[in-house]
C-alpha cells in the first residue's frame, strides 16, 4: 500500500536510488553508473545515494536554524562582537511610538525594530559598573529638582558622580527618577514628568499633615457657616420694607416705581446760582447720595437674599427660604412696591432729565440672587410660581439692557463699567436659559475686556487714571475674574487667555503684587484713600487656586494676618472666604459648575 503525502510524488524514475559511492572500503571504488551492485555491502555507511545526501543536508540545515534562533547566533550585534543581552518579552504595543525612545536609528531602540533597551539591574547601575565586554559611555547626570531633596542621588554612586550607563550604538540605558518618570535617553537635559508625579511631590512638600488639614478644614467651615448664619439671622429679623417706593423724592418721570440713584462723584456747581447742573469731582463721594435710598436698599436686598439662601442651604431652616421669597416679591412683583424693569434714572446728576449710563452698574450684583435661588427652590414649600414670575421680570429688564441708549453706551465702556455690564448680563442670560447668548458675551470679553484693559506689563490704564486708582484696579480685576468664572461654565477659558501683547488676568494680579506687599509704597500713580488689601487678598487666594503660583501663597501668608487684624479691630467687616476657596478648588476651570459661593468672595 502506498503512503499518501502532500509533497510531490517520489515514485517517478527521476527519484530512484542512484548510488554515488558504491563502497568506501571494498574494491568496487567509485561508481557513477546505475549498477545496483557495488561490493562492500557491509560498510557502516552503506550505499550513499542522492536522495540520502539531500535528506541529510536538509536535516543539518534545520538543526542549524533551530540552534541559531535559540542561541541568538543570527543577530547582527552578535556578529559584530557586541555582548548578547537578554531582552524583555515581546510587548504587543511595542510598535506604538514611545516618547522615552528616540524615533531614529541611534541610541536605544536602534535597528529600527523598536526593541526595548536592556532592563535596569536591581538597585540601579552603580558608578563604574559595566556589562561584560562593554565600553562605558559618558552620560549626563539625570536632572535633580532642588526643591525636593528626596530626588537627589537616585542614579549616583557613593561619591556623588553620575552612575555608569549602558552605552553603545545599539542599546542604551533608560534612566528613571525616584518618582518613576522616564528620563529621555535622547535628551538627558529634560525630564518627562507625569501629572501624578508632580502632584505627589507637591503633596509630600505640604507644610501640614493630612490630619491637620482635616482639622483646619472643619474648623474653617464651621466658622464660615457661623458667620453666614449670623448675617442671615440679622436679615431675618429686619422688618424694613425694601422698595423703590420708599424714597422721599421721585425720578424726573414722576413714577414712584422708577428706580432712582444719584451720581456719587457729582457735586453742586459753585459757578451756578442754583448749583445746577452738578459737576464731577472724581474720588470724592457726595454724601447727598444717601438721601435717595433706592441704591442702598437694592444692594441690601441682594446681599440678604444671598446670605439667607446660603444659610438655608447649610442649615435647612425653612424661615430663611420664606423670608427670601417675601423679599423678592416685595422688590420685583408686589403691586404696591415693585420696581419698573429699567434703570433710566440711575446715577442721576441733579439738573439732568435722565440718568447716566454709569447707573446701569447698580444692578450688577444680581447674580448673587440667582446663586441663592439654585438652593432655595429645593425647599418643599417654595412657591412654584415665583421663579417664573422673576424670569418674566428679568426678560423685560434684559430687553432694556439690550436696547436702551444708556445701556448701549455703558456696554461700550472700556473700564470697569463695561466689564461689570458683561458680568450682569451673563448672569441674567443664564437665569433665563439663554446660554448661547451668555457664551457669546464671554467670548467677546476676551477681546473687548482683557485686550484693551490690561497692558503687557499688567497695568490697567483706565483704572489707574482714577483718583482712587488702587481701589479701581482691584475692582476691575474682581470683575474680570468673575467673568472668567462665568467662562468656566460656558467653555470659554479666560484664566489662561493671553492677548496679542501678552495681556492676561494673571499679569494684572502680578503687577499689583509687589505694591501690595509694600503697603502701596512705590505705586506709580496718584491714589486717594489708601491701599486696602481686603479685596486684593481675595484675588490672590483665587489666583493661587487657579494658577498655583507659589509667590501668591507666600503673599497670602504675609497679607492675611494684617487683614485679619483689621477685622478683629473693627476697621473692616469680618468675613470668611473659606466657602469661596472650596468652590474655587472644586469648580473653577471646570465646565458646568455652580460656583455657589464664589461671588461672595469676589464681590
Amino acid at each position: 500500500m502506498r503512503n499518501s503525502s502532500v509533497l510531490p510524488s517520489h515514485s517517478g524514475p527521476q527519484f530512484k536510488d542512484k548510488p554515488i559511492l558504491s563502497s568506501l572500503g571494498g574494491g568496487g571504488g567509485i561508481s557513477l553508473g546505475n549498477s545496483p551492485t557495488g561490493g562492500g555491502g557491509g560498510s557502516p555507511i552503506g550505499r550513499i545515494t542522492l536522495r540520502r545526501v539531500i535528506l541529510f543536508s536538509g536535516s543539518c540545515l534545520f538543526i542549524y536554524i533551530v540552534l541559531s534562533t535559540m542561541l541568538g547566533l543570527d543577530r547582527p550585534d552578535s556578529a559584530m562582537g557586541f555582548p548578547k543581552v537578554k531582552h524583555q518579552e515581546h510587548d504587543p504595543y511595542e510598535d506604538l511610538p514611545n516618547p522615552a525612545l528616540p524615533d531614529d536609528n541611534t541610541g536605544a531602540g536602534a535597528h529600527g525594530d523598536r526593541r526595548p533597551p536592556p532592563p535596569v539591574p536591581a538597585g540601579g547601575i552603580q558608578h563604574g559598573q559595566e556589562y561584560p565586554n562593554q565600553q562605558p559611555v559618558q552620560q549626563a547626570p539625570p536632572i535633580q529638582l532642588e526643591s525636593d531633596p528626596s530626588l537627589a542621588g537616585g542614579n549616583e554612586g557613593g561619591n556623588g558622580e553620575p552612575g555608569g550607563g549602558v552605552g553603545g550604538e545599539s542599546e542604551q540605558q533608560v534612566q528613571v527618577d525616584d518618582d518613576g518618570n522616564v528620563i529621555n535617553p535622547g535628551d538627558q537635559a529634560e525630564t518627562t514628568e507625569s501629572a501624578l508625579a508632580i502632584a505627589t511631590r507637591a503633596r509630600k512638600a505640604s507644610p501640614v499633615s493630612y490630619a491637620q488639614m482635616l482639622s483646619a478644614t472643619r474648623r474653617e467651615r464651621d466658622y464660615a457657616i457661623a458667620l453666614m448664619v449670623r448675617e442671615a439671622e440679622l436679615a431675618l429679623a429686619s422688618t424694613e420694607v425694601y422698595s423703590v417706593t420708599n424714597k422721599k423724592q421721585m425720578a424726573p418721570s414722576n413714577d414712584i416705581h422708577d428706580y432712582l440713584s444719584l451720581s456719587k462723584y457729582f457735586w453742586p456747581n459753585k459757578d451756578k446760582p442754583n448749583g445746577l447742573p452738578y459737576k464731577r469731582i472724581d474720588g470724592h463721594v457726595n454724601p447727598e447720595i444717601e438721601t435717595v435710598r433706592d441704591y442702598r436698599l437694592l444692594r441690601t436686598m441682594i446681599r440678604e437674599v444671598h446670605m439667607m439662601g446660603m444659610a438655608y442651604h447649610f442649615t435647612g431652616r425653612k424661615e430663611f427660604a420664606d423670608k427670601c421669597a417675601m423679599r423678592l416679591r416685595e422688590w420685583f412683583l408686589d403691586e404696591a412696591t415693585y420696581m419698573n424693569p429699567n434703570i433710566n434714572y440711575g446715577s442721576l446728576r441733579k439738573g439732568e432729565k435722565l440718568g447716566a449710563r454709569t447707573g446701569v452698574l447698580d444692578m450688577f450684583t444680581i447674580f448673587r440672587v440667582f446663586d441663592a435661588l439654585h438652593y432655595l427652590k429645593q425647599e418643599p414649600t417654595w412657591p412654584q410660581d415665583l421663579i417664573p414670575q422673576l424670569q418674566e421680570w428679568f426678560t423685560r429688564y434684559v430687553r432694556w439692557l439690550e436696547t436702551s441708549t444708556l445701556a448701549k453706551v455703558e456696554r461700550k465702556g472700556n473700564n470697569n463699567h463695561g466689564t461689570y455690564f458683561d458680568v450682569q448680563i451673563i448672569g441674567i442670560y443664564l437665569f433665563l436659559g439663554r446660554v448661547e447668548d451668555a457664551r457669546e458675551v464671554a467670548l467677546q470679553a476676551l477681546h473687548t475686556r482683557i485686550d484693551p484693559q490690561i497692558t503687557a506689563r499688567g497695568e490697567q490704564p483706565e483704572e489707574m487714571e482714577r483718583k482712587t486708582s488702587w481701589y479701581y484696579s482691584v475692582f476691575n480685576l474682581q470683575a474680570l475674574m468673575t467673568l472668567a468664572r462665568w467662562g468656566d461654565d460656558l467653555g470659554v477659558d479666560m484664566w489662561f487667555y493671553e492677548g496679542p501683547q501678552g495681556q492676561s488676568i494673571k499679569k494684572a494680579i502680578d503687577f499689583m503684587l509687589p505694591y501690595a506687599l509694600a503697603g502701596g509704597e512705590g505705586w506709580p500713580v496718584e491714589n486717594l484713600k489708601g491701599y486696602d488689601m481686603t479685596d486684593y487678598l481675595k484675588c490672590l487666594q483665587i489666583g493661587w487656586h487657579i494658577y498655583g503660583d507659589e509667590k501668591y501663597l507666600a503673599a497670602i501668608e504675609e497679607l492675611e494676618p494684617k487683614v485679619q487684624k483689621d477685622m478683629e479691630d473693627g476697621k473692616i467687616k469680618t468675613v470668611s472666604t473659606f466657602m469661596c476657596d472650596m468652590s474655587t478648588l472644586m469648580e473653577a476651570t471646570t465646565r458646568g459648575g455652580q460656583g455657589f459661593i464664589w461671588h461672595w468672595c469676589l464681590t
